[in-house]
Protein backbone atom coordinates (compact mmCIF):
# COMPACT_ATOMS: atom_id res chain seq x y z
CA UNK A 1 0.00 0.00 0.00
CA UNK A 2 1.13 3.64 -1.12
CA UNK A 3 2.07 6.04 1.51
CA UNK A 4 2.03 9.89 0.99
CA UNK A 5 -1.73 9.77 -0.07
CA UNK A 6 -4.75 11.48 0.81
CA UNK A 7 -7.10 9.05 2.11
CA UNK A 8 -10.16 9.30 -0.12
CA UNK A 9 -13.54 7.13 -1.38
CA UNK A 10 -16.22 7.94 -3.96
CA UNK A 11 -19.19 8.24 -3.44
CA UNK A 12 -21.04 9.29 -6.76
CA UNK A 13 -24.15 11.68 -7.21
CA UNK A 14 -26.46 12.08 -10.04
CA UNK A 15 -28.14 14.67 -11.30
CA UNK A 16 -32.02 13.59 -10.73
CA UNK A 17 -33.81 15.38 -14.22
CA UNK A 18 -37.03 16.78 -14.65
CA UNK A 19 -38.17 19.81 -16.46
CA UNK A 20 -40.70 21.20 -13.99
CA UNK A 21 -41.32 20.17 -10.38
CA UNK A 22 -44.91 18.25 -11.63
CA UNK A 23 -42.94 16.05 -14.21
CA UNK A 24 -42.02 12.74 -12.86
CA UNK A 25 -38.53 11.92 -12.28
CA UNK A 26 -36.54 8.95 -14.12
CA UNK A 27 -36.17 5.70 -12.88
CA UNK A 28 -33.13 5.30 -10.39
CA UNK A 29 -29.61 4.16 -11.61
CA UNK A 30 -28.67 0.51 -10.63
CA UNK A 31 -26.76 0.95 -7.00
CA UNK A 32 -27.89 4.70 -6.68
CA UNK A 33 -30.15 6.41 -3.94
CA UNK A 34 -32.48 9.37 -4.88
CA UNK A 35 -32.25 12.24 -2.72
CA UNK A 36 -35.31 14.52 -3.36
CA UNK A 37 -34.97 18.08 -3.91
CA UNK A 38 -36.21 19.95 -0.35
CA UNK A 39 -35.24 21.95 2.23
CA UNK A 40 -33.59 21.46 5.29
CA UNK A 41 -31.91 22.93 7.99
CA UNK A 42 -28.09 22.99 7.41
CA UNK A 43 -25.72 23.56 10.97
CA UNK A 44 -25.67 22.25 14.44
CA UNK A 45 -27.88 22.59 16.89
CA UNK A 46 -26.19 20.51 19.54
CA UNK A 47 -24.30 23.05 20.86
CA UNK A 48 -21.04 21.72 20.10
CA UNK A 49 -19.02 25.19 20.27
CA UNK A 50 -17.59 24.55 16.60
CA UNK A 51 -18.19 28.32 14.80
CA UNK A 52 -17.76 27.01 11.35
CA UNK A 53 -20.65 24.50 11.73
CA UNK A 54 -23.25 27.99 12.58
CA UNK A 55 -25.14 29.71 11.91
CA UNK A 56 -27.95 27.13 11.54
CA UNK A 57 -29.68 28.17 8.43
CA UNK A 58 -32.13 26.84 6.04
CA UNK A 59 -31.24 26.08 2.34
CA UNK A 60 -32.87 24.52 -0.44
CA UNK A 61 -31.20 21.20 -2.93
CA UNK A 62 -32.32 20.00 -5.91
CA UNK A 63 -32.99 16.40 -6.48
CA UNK A 64 -30.06 14.14 -7.17
CA UNK A 65 -28.94 10.71 -6.92
CA UNK A 66 -25.98 9.35 -4.76
CA UNK A 67 -24.36 6.18 -5.05
CA UNK A 68 -25.42 4.24 -2.25
CA UNK A 69 -21.85 2.37 -1.40
CA UNK A 70 -18.74 4.06 -1.35
CA UNK A 71 -16.65 3.20 -4.26
CA UNK A 72 -14.95 0.07 -3.77
CA UNK A 73 -11.63 -0.76 -4.74
CA UNK A 74 -12.95 -2.51 -7.45
CA UNK A 75 -15.03 -0.23 -9.37
CA UNK A 76 -11.79 2.21 -8.83
CA UNK A 77 -9.65 0.22 -10.78
CA UNK A 78 -12.10 -1.08 -13.03
CA UNK A 79 -13.00 2.89 -14.40
CA UNK A 80 -9.14 3.99 -13.61
CA UNK A 81 -7.81 1.66 -16.45
CA UNK A 82 -10.51 2.64 -18.39
CA UNK A 83 -9.18 6.12 -17.83
CA UNK A 84 -5.58 5.49 -17.97
CA UNK A 85 -6.11 4.07 -21.59
CA UNK A 86 -8.49 6.62 -22.37
CA UNK A 87 -5.90 10.24 -22.41
CA UNK A 88 -6.26 10.37 -18.34
CA UNK A 89 -3.48 10.94 -15.80
CA UNK A 90 -4.78 8.66 -13.32
CA UNK A 91 -4.52 4.50 -13.29
CA UNK A 92 -5.63 1.70 -10.80
CA UNK A 93 -2.20 2.38 -8.91
CA UNK A 94 -3.45 6.00 -7.58
CA UNK A 95 -5.95 4.36 -5.53
CA UNK A 96 -5.19 2.14 -2.51
CA UNK A 97 -8.13 -0.40 -0.45
CA UNK A 98 -8.08 -3.47 1.77
CA UNK A 99 -9.70 -5.07 -0.46
CA UNK A 100 -11.89 -5.46 -3.55
CA UNK A 101 -14.64 -4.94 -1.69
CA UNK A 102 -13.61 -2.16 0.45
CA UNK A 103 -13.71 1.56 -0.11
CA UNK A 104 -10.69 3.04 -2.38
CA UNK A 105 -8.70 5.28 -0.53
CA UNK A 106 -5.16 7.14 -1.01
CA UNK A 107 -6.74 9.56 -3.64
CA UNK A 108 -6.23 13.40 -4.08
CA UNK A 109 -9.30 15.80 -4.44
CA UNK A 110 -7.75 16.40 -8.31
CA UNK A 111 -7.94 12.42 -8.74
CA UNK A 112 -10.89 11.77 -7.42
CA UNK A 113 -12.55 14.51 -10.15
CA UNK A 114 -10.89 12.80 -12.73
CA UNK A 115 -11.97 9.59 -11.93
CA UNK A 116 -15.53 10.88 -12.02
CA UNK A 117 -15.02 12.75 -15.25
CA UNK A 118 -13.96 9.18 -16.73
CA UNK A 119 -16.78 7.16 -15.42
CA UNK A 120 -18.91 9.58 -16.89
CA UNK A 121 -17.14 9.37 -20.27
CA UNK A 122 -17.14 5.62 -20.28
CA UNK A 123 -20.98 5.55 -19.66
CA UNK A 124 -21.20 8.00 -22.69
CA UNK A 125 -22.48 10.81 -20.23
CA UNK A 126 -21.24 14.72 -20.18
CA UNK A 127 -18.45 15.38 -17.70
CA UNK A 128 -19.21 17.72 -15.34
CA UNK A 129 -15.50 18.81 -14.84
CA UNK A 130 -13.83 21.48 -17.66
CA UNK A 131 -10.13 23.46 -17.70
CA UNK A 132 -10.42 25.63 -19.79
CA UNK A 133 -13.70 24.26 -21.81
CA UNK A 134 -12.03 21.51 -22.21
CA UNK A 135 -12.74 18.19 -20.42
CA UNK A 136 -10.49 17.91 -17.25
CA UNK A 137 -8.59 14.90 -17.74
CA UNK A 138 -4.75 15.37 -16.85
CA UNK A 139 -2.53 17.73 -14.38
CA UNK A 140 -3.62 19.84 -10.85
CA UNK A 141 -5.63 22.88 -12.72
CA UNK A 142 -8.47 24.02 -10.77
CA UNK A 143 -11.85 22.57 -12.90
CA UNK A 144 -15.27 24.50 -13.70
CA UNK A 145 -17.98 22.53 -12.95
CA UNK A 146 -21.40 22.09 -15.51
CA UNK A 147 -23.94 21.89 -13.37
CA UNK A 148 -26.37 21.27 -16.65
CA UNK A 149 -24.07 17.75 -17.38
CA UNK A 150 -25.57 14.54 -16.51
CA UNK A 151 -22.13 12.96 -15.72
CA UNK A 152 -20.88 12.45 -12.52
CA UNK A 153 -19.15 14.57 -9.85
CA UNK A 154 -18.62 15.25 -6.05
CA UNK A 155 -21.88 16.32 -4.12
CA UNK A 156 -21.77 20.00 -2.82
CA UNK A 157 -21.00 20.07 0.84
CA UNK A 158 -25.12 21.22 0.81
CA UNK A 159 -26.26 18.12 -0.81
CA UNK A 160 -24.15 16.20 1.21
CA UNK A 161 -25.59 17.16 4.35
CA UNK A 162 -29.16 16.88 3.05
CA UNK A 163 -27.86 13.22 2.01
CA UNK A 164 -26.45 12.09 5.35
CA UNK A 165 -29.41 13.21 7.06
CA UNK A 166 -31.19 10.31 5.46
CA UNK A 167 -34.78 12.55 4.88
CA UNK A 168 -34.63 13.97 8.43
CA UNK A 169 -34.04 16.58 10.81
CA UNK A 170 -32.19 17.86 14.14
CA UNK A 171 -30.43 14.50 15.04
CA UNK A 172 -26.53 14.50 15.08
CA UNK A 173 -25.92 11.54 13.56
CA UNK A 174 -27.09 9.71 10.04
CA UNK A 175 -29.29 8.00 12.22
CA UNK A 176 -32.85 9.10 13.70
CA UNK A 177 -33.46 6.80 16.81
CA UNK A 178 -30.94 8.13 18.69
CA UNK A 179 -28.09 10.94 18.91
CA UNK A 180 -25.48 8.48 19.95
CA UNK A 181 -22.67 6.52 18.47
CA UNK A 182 -21.81 2.64 18.96
CA UNK A 183 -19.63 0.38 16.99
CA UNK A 184 -22.40 -1.54 15.97
CA UNK A 185 -23.23 1.38 13.83
CA UNK A 186 -19.84 2.81 12.64
CA UNK A 187 -16.37 2.18 11.76
CA UNK A 188 -14.87 4.72 14.09
CA UNK A 189 -12.59 5.12 17.24
CA UNK A 190 -14.68 5.21 20.17
CA UNK A 191 -13.57 7.58 23.00
CA UNK A 192 -15.20 8.01 26.44
CA UNK A 193 -14.68 11.66 26.71
CA UNK A 194 -17.68 12.18 23.86
CA UNK A 195 -20.55 11.94 26.00
CA UNK A 196 -22.68 10.99 23.03
CA UNK A 197 -20.26 8.10 22.23
CA UNK A 198 -21.70 5.49 24.16
CA UNK A 199 -20.12 2.58 22.28
CA UNK A 200 -19.26 -0.61 24.93
CA UNK A 201 -16.36 -1.22 22.94
CA UNK A 202 -13.69 1.76 22.72
CA UNK A 203 -10.54 2.48 20.48
CA UNK A 204 -10.92 1.35 17.19
CA UNK A 205 -13.38 -0.64 16.25
CA UNK A 206 -12.79 -4.44 17.33
CA UNK A 207 -13.72 -6.06 14.11
CA UNK A 208 -11.34 -3.51 12.16
CA UNK A 209 -8.26 -3.21 14.82
CA UNK A 210 -5.24 -5.02 13.52
CA UNK A 211 -4.39 -5.74 10.08
CA UNK A 212 -1.30 -5.24 11.67
CA UNK A 213 -3.00 -1.63 11.98
CA UNK A 214 -6.63 -0.70 12.38
CA UNK A 215 -8.39 -0.61 8.69
CA UNK A 216 -11.66 0.02 6.66
CA UNK A 217 -14.82 -2.01 6.85
CA UNK A 218 -16.45 -3.59 3.63
CA UNK A 219 -18.92 -1.29 2.02
CA UNK A 220 -22.35 -1.87 3.53
CA UNK A 221 -21.21 -3.44 6.83
CA UNK A 222 -23.40 -1.29 8.61
CA UNK A 223 -26.86 -0.14 8.88
CA UNK A 224 -28.19 2.77 6.01
CA UNK A 225 -29.55 5.73 6.56
CA UNK A 226 -33.09 6.78 5.68
CA UNK A 227 -32.34 7.28 2.40
CA UNK A 228 -30.61 3.88 1.83
CA UNK A 229 -27.06 5.36 2.25
CA UNK A 230 -24.15 3.34 3.43
CA UNK A 231 -21.14 4.46 5.55
CA UNK A 232 -22.11 8.38 5.76
CA UNK A 233 -20.39 8.38 9.36
CA UNK A 234 -16.93 6.54 10.01
CA UNK A 235 -15.33 3.72 7.43
CA UNK A 236 -13.89 7.04 5.32
CA UNK A 237 -14.38 10.43 4.81
CA UNK A 238 -15.90 11.95 2.02
CA UNK A 239 -14.51 14.82 -0.42
CA UNK A 240 -16.90 17.50 -1.22
CA UNK A 241 -17.15 20.02 -4.37
CA UNK A 242 -16.52 23.39 -2.17
CA UNK A 243 -14.12 25.50 -1.11
CA UNK A 244 -13.85 25.54 2.73
CA UNK A 245 -14.32 28.56 4.51
CA UNK A 246 -14.66 28.95 8.40
CA UNK A 247 -17.64 31.54 7.85
CA UNK A 248 -18.96 30.45 4.85
CA UNK A 249 -22.18 29.72 6.51
CA UNK A 250 -23.01 33.35 7.55
CA UNK A 251 -23.26 34.66 3.96
CA UNK A 252 -24.49 31.15 2.38
CA UNK A 253 -26.69 30.83 -0.33
CA UNK A 254 -30.58 29.70 0.19
CA UNK A 255 -30.70 27.99 -2.77
CA UNK A 256 -27.95 25.64 -4.09
CA UNK A 257 -25.16 26.37 -2.61
CA UNK A 258 -22.06 25.70 -4.13
CA UNK A 259 -19.36 27.42 -1.47
CA UNK A 260 -16.95 30.25 -1.78
CA UNK A 261 -15.54 31.10 -5.45
CA UNK A 262 -11.92 30.12 -4.28
CA UNK A 263 -10.35 29.05 -1.54
CA UNK A 264 -7.00 26.91 -0.28
CA UNK A 265 -9.00 23.86 0.63
CA UNK A 266 -11.95 21.32 -0.28
CA UNK A 267 -14.40 20.44 1.96
CA UNK A 268 -14.36 17.00 4.10
CA UNK A 269 -17.02 15.65 5.41
CA UNK A 270 -18.17 12.06 7.54
CA UNK A 271 -15.27 11.22 9.49
CA UNK A 272 -13.39 7.67 9.11
CA UNK A 273 -11.90 4.45 10.44
CA UNK A 274 -9.41 6.38 12.85
CA UNK A 275 -11.63 9.66 13.80
CA UNK A 276 -13.26 9.85 16.94
CA UNK A 277 -17.40 10.31 17.54
CA UNK A 278 -16.94 14.66 16.95
CA UNK A 279 -15.69 13.46 13.27
CA UNK A 280 -18.48 11.44 12.13
CA UNK A 281 -21.80 13.65 13.14
CA UNK A 282 -23.49 14.87 10.00
CA UNK A 283 -22.53 18.51 10.47
CA UNK A 284 -18.46 18.25 11.15
CA UNK A 285 -16.94 20.03 8.41
CA UNK A 286 -13.29 18.60 7.70
CA UNK A 287 -10.63 19.91 5.11
CA UNK A 288 -8.23 18.90 2.75
CA UNK A 289 -5.58 20.24 0.21
CA UNK A 290 -7.13 19.36 -3.16
CA UNK A 291 -3.40 18.30 -4.17
CA UNK A 292 -2.68 16.24 -0.53
CA UNK A 293 -1.86 12.87 -0.31
CA UNK A 294 -1.50 12.53 3.16
CA UNK A 295 -0.02 9.68 5.22
CA UNK A 296 -2.83 7.23 6.27
CA UNK A 297 -1.96 7.92 9.85
CA UNK A 298 -1.20 11.63 9.32
CA UNK A 299 -4.32 14.18 8.97
CA UNK A 300 -8.04 13.80 8.17
CA UNK A 301 -8.20 10.95 5.93
CA UNK A 302 -10.45 12.09 3.01
CA UNK A 303 -12.92 9.60 0.52
CA UNK A 304 -13.82 10.46 -2.44
CA UNK A 305 -18.06 11.23 -3.08
CA UNK A 306 -19.26 11.47 -6.63
CA UNK A 307 -22.13 13.13 -7.32
CA UNK A 308 -23.92 12.99 -11.13
CA UNK A 309 -26.80 16.00 -11.61
CA UNK A 310 -29.18 15.62 -14.77
CA UNK A 311 -30.96 19.12 -14.67
CA UNK A 312 -31.73 18.36 -10.64
CA UNK A 313 -35.40 19.24 -9.78
CA UNK A 314 -35.35 22.20 -7.99
CA UNK A 315 -37.20 24.07 -5.09
CA UNK A 316 -37.73 27.82 -5.97
CA UNK A 317 -37.04 28.70 -1.80
CA UNK A 318 -37.64 28.16 1.35
CA UNK A 319 -40.63 29.11 3.62
CA UNK A 320 -39.67 30.86 6.79
CA UNK A 321 -41.60 31.27 10.55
Amino acid sequence: MKRGAAVVVVLLALAAVATSCVEPLPPTPAEMELIPAGCFRMGNSFGEKRSDELPVHTVSVGAFYMDRFEITKAQWDEVATWAAANGYDIGPADGDGVAADHPVFNVSWYEAVKWANARSERERLMPCYTVGGTVYRTGQSGPDCDWSADGYRLPTEAEWEKAARGGTEGHRFPWSDTDTIQHARANDMSNSFYTYDTSPTRGYHPDYAYDPRPYTSPVGSFAPNGYGLYDMAGNMGELCWDWYDEAYYASSSEIDPRGPAAGEYRVVRGGNWVNYALHCRVTYRGNTEPNSEYDLWGGLPPREDSAVTVSPQRSEGCQTT
